[in-house]
């Protein structure tokens, strides 16, 4: 809020002024005296200044007196203009007329032909005394009409003279007519003749010393073709631009002015350019201009009293909410926001920062981009600049994201949490934290996805609308970190825009690999945009594709495509319906493939084919690597049955799991520390528990929902198989952990999906198992030894058909498992006997 002690034309001078011109003239009652001061007064000193003089006279409203600055002259032609009956344009101090009151005399505002008259009667000509004034000559004398500084002579004239003697290789006419397209007026083309006289080398390089058309003449030359004309660069920063104003005797541009004017900043009291003044005209630098609330006013988009940042029809918007112009950048060739949109010369924003000032920081000593300064001024780079502060929130050391309304610093997580960081949202009115130009995600979310499923000046096709729709119901944050964190995401959206026809599993294939567009595959399959398809399988039959074209014999590409068509993925595509192909079953057909792709490059190289291989290359091809080589049995009984080779096989991989488990100690030790270890995850805590006390694979545990749940009140059970089993108390305070946290989940995926316990970072997706398995695996529970621990201590307490009824397990396996607890029994003895 601004200080109480300024007085009210400070702080509220709209409304002073508004109050005085109603009091003065009661039909400015009916005028919104407010709007008519925003269209007349660009900049609010003059609004304070204005304020100021008509609380101390007000009767210059309505008295004609020519007092006071111009502003009463221009407030009071608007208002008459819109209605006012009763106020009194000021008249000027020498004529008495109504005009514009452009000059000041004898401390009274006069017009224009009176000020030029005073103006010649205080010049009159050194020749003839005339007061018509019409120049000044080279000694700075004044000179009428008759006797003008120029004589008889055509300035341009003997200037493209000069310059066509020069080395600069244009002619006289040439030179006249670049002369001629910069200065018309002839008092113009004789100071640059006279500067040219005194500085020849002003068009090679010395033009900061001369007039500003200097620049304006110099480039004008070399656009007709003048050799070794140089536009003059700022003398301090070296730049090549409009050389508009001066410092130390020098033409320089505009930021080298402002640095030049340093002074000590009366709030920050460090010693810096000079970017505006207080209320009581001590200086001050930008940033403490910037940050002072008597220098805020409404945004015209969000409302919030802010700095503005630019002027718009409205008034004016702040920092976060203008809108960067987007055109295509100049200098990366790029579409995007950029700055100087309006120029020949746009440059983005990435671009913009690449050009930063590079200088050794002063406080880690490396070579980096300035960012900050010091107190003193010097450079720190974006690290050092902001470095970790004590938080007023959480208390942690963190980088500050923002501050609350008693300016205490706050982390990220407590900025947001925060109600000062809760603004209502320009466009849906919703209070929430915004998250770019006044829009709170859900609208900048609707605002990004039309634009990129739209292409350039266009709408969004009617076969997208499926596509838009499902993107709008996932988090709205979420969506947005997707389109504008990877470039290849957006890619993939645009080029549906410039598609044809409606968007299909095949489409999405065809843009990018899986990873990139995972999530909006998911997002549109759960959404209904798209029909729902095994993402595992259809991963699969890409890779075969690929891997069996690699194979450099036609016939034996043939023989395995065969193979994996009619044994692999029938094999697959036969599942029980609602039956996905898990991550283990791909990989375990990936690792039969890619060993017999491997097996038949060898036999090529080796100059056999499948026909011709016997058993004796296929056994020496086993013994030199791993035992997983084997997996290519399946495929060489296959090709023997159809006739593609001889009679030949391979081993098969022992099933025997006894000797792959851990120890019982070592089970419990692991149930012991998901039990009481609070550092670890929930859902990773649960998942491994499952596994270590039920013995549920990966694959089980990830597809897990609310509905396996069982609600007793005081116990939980879970419906494992046909029987659901109790869980016992510290497994059941996770699971109603778990269902809590999916629950407040649920209420911000507004997507109908199954109520899965374990979610998957995609819309409408279970965690996929081996996921799990790898974050089971980083907190010490391998899966697989877990497991059949597990499954051998339930296996040695339990007969086989409760095992089956509570655990959901066929009844083979819990008789195998049977069978492996007992050990040596008496299947052992029988068999002994037998022999």
């Amino acid at each position: 809020m601004p200080d109480p002690e300024l007085p009210r034309s400070a702080t509220e001078p709209e409304a002073v002024i508004s109050e005085i011109v109603r009091s003065a003239d009661p039909a400015c009652e009916r005028i919104d005296v407010a709007a008519v001061l925003q269209s007349v007064f660009r900049q609010r000193p003059q609004l304070r200044t204005l304020a100021e003089v008509l609380q101390a006279k007000p009767g210059l409203l309505t008295s004609g007196r020519p007092e006071g600055p111009r502003a009463i002259e221009r407030l009071v032609r608007a208002l008459r203009e819109a209605g006012a009956e009763k106020l009194v344009l000021p008249r000027c101090g020498d004529c008495g007329r109504e005009r514009p009151l452009t000059g000041l005399g004898d401390g009274a505002r006069i017009c224009s032909a009176c000020s030029n008259r005073r103006n010649a009667r205080a010049n009159p000509c050194v020749i003839c005394g005339s007061t018509t004034l019409a120049g000044r000559d080279r000694a700075g004398q004044p000179r009428c009409r008759a006797h003008p500084p120029w004589g008889a002579t055509d300035p341009a004239e003997e200037l493209a003279v000069l310059i066509a003697s020069g080395p600069f290789g244009v002619s006289a006419a040439t030179a006249q007519q670049a002369v001629c397209s910069v200065e018309l007026t002839r008092p113009g083309q004789l100071r640059l003749l006279w500067a040219l006289e005194d500085t020849p080398d002003l068009l090679t390089g010395r033009g900061a010393e001369g007039p500003p058309k200097i620049s304006a003449l110099a480039q004008a030359l070399i656009d007709r073709g003048a050799r070794g004309v140089v536009v003059p660069s700022c003398p301090f920063c070296q730049r090549t631009t409009d050389l508009k104003q001066r410092r130390d005797g020098l033409r320089c541009c505009e930021q080298c002015r402002r640095e030049g004017k340093i002074a000590t900043c009366a709030t920050c009291r460090r010693a810096r350019p000079i970017g505006g003044r207080r209320f009581d005209g001590q200086p001050v630098c930008g940033t403490c201009r910037q940050h002072d609330p008597f220098n805020h006013r409404p945004c015209s988009v969000c409302g919030e009293m802010r700095f503005r940042k630019s002027r718009t029809d409205d008034g004016g918007v702040c920092a976060a909410c203008r809108e960067t112009p987007t055109t295509i950048c100049a200098t990366c060739g790029e579409r995007g926001p950029c700055y100087f949109a309006a120029t020949d010369a746009p440059k983005c924003l990435p671009c913009s920062a690449k050009e930063r000032e590079e200088a050794v920081c002063a406080s880690c000593g490396k070579h980096r981009r300035v960012n900050n300064r010091t107190a003193t001024g010097e450079p720190l780079c974006g690290n050092c600049g902001n470095k970790p502060k004590p938080c007023a929130g959480c208390g942690g050391i963190f980088r500050i994201s923002g501050r609350s309304l008693e300016d205490e610093p706050l982390c990220q997580t407590c900025w947001a949490k925060h109600p000062a960081a809760h603004r209502p949202c320009t466009q849906c009115r919703s209070v929430e934290r915004l998250y770019r130009h006044g829009r709170c995600a859900a609208c900048a979310r609707a605002a990004d996805l039309r634009d990129v499923l739209s292409p350039s000046g266009g709408l969004v096709r009617p076969e997208l609308e499926p596509v838009l729709q499902a993107l709008l119901k996932p988090p709205p944050r979420t969506v947005l970190h997707w389109i504008h964190k990877v470039p290849a995401r957006r890619a993939v959206l645009q080029a549906l825009a410039t598609e044809q026809g409606p968007v299909t599993h095949e489409i999405l294939d065809r843009f990018a690999a899986a990873p990139t567009v995972e999530y909006l595959r998911a997002a549109l399959v759960a959404a209904g945009a798209l029909p729902a398809r095994d993402e595992q399988l259809a991963r699969l039959e890409r890779w075969l594709a690929k891997t069996i074209a690699r194979i450099s014999s036609a016939e034996e590409r043939r023989i395995l495509r065969n193979y994996t068509n009619w044994q692999l993925l029938r094999r697959l595509r036969s599942l029980p319906a609602g039956q996905l192909v898990t991550h283990g079953r791909a990989e375990t057909a990936r690792v039969e493939i890619r060993n017999v792709a491997r097996l038949l490059e060898l036999l090529h190289d080796g100059g056999t084919t499948l026909a011709t291989c016997t058993q004796d290359h296929v056994d020496a091809w086993l013994s030199e690597g791993p035992t997983t080589r084997a997996t290519v049995r399946g495929f060489l009984l296959w090709s023997s049955r159809r006739g593609h080779s001889r009679l030949l096989t391979a081993p098969v991989i022992s099933t025997y799991f006894a000797a792959r488990t851990i120890g019982k100690d070592q089970r419990w030790a692991l149930v012991r520390r998901l039990v009481h270890d609070e550092q670890l995850a929930v859902p990773d805590r649960a998942a491994g528990l499952l596994l270590l006390l039920f013995a549920q694979p990966v694959g089980r545990i990830s597809r897990l929902t609310t509905e396996h749940i069982v609600d007793r009140g005081d116990t939980l059970a879970l419906k494992l198989g046909r029987v659901p089993v109790e869980i016992p108390a510290p497994l059941e305070d996770l699971i109603r952990r778990l269902v809590e946290q999916r629950k407040g989940r649920a209420a911000t995926v507004p997507i109908e999906e199954p109520k899965w316990l374990f979610h998957s970072l995609y819309p409408g997706q279970p965690i996929d198992p081996h996921t799990l398995g790898r974050r089971l695996k980083a907190i010490g529970v391998p899966p697989r030894l877990a497991r059949h621990a597990s499954l051998m201590g339930i296996a040695s307490e339990l007969p086989a058909f409760v095992i089956s009824r509570l655990l959901g397990f066929h009844q083979s396996t819990g008789d195998n498992w049977t069978r492996q607890s007992q050990g040596f029994g008496a299947g052992y003895a029988a068999e002994v006997s037998r022999r």
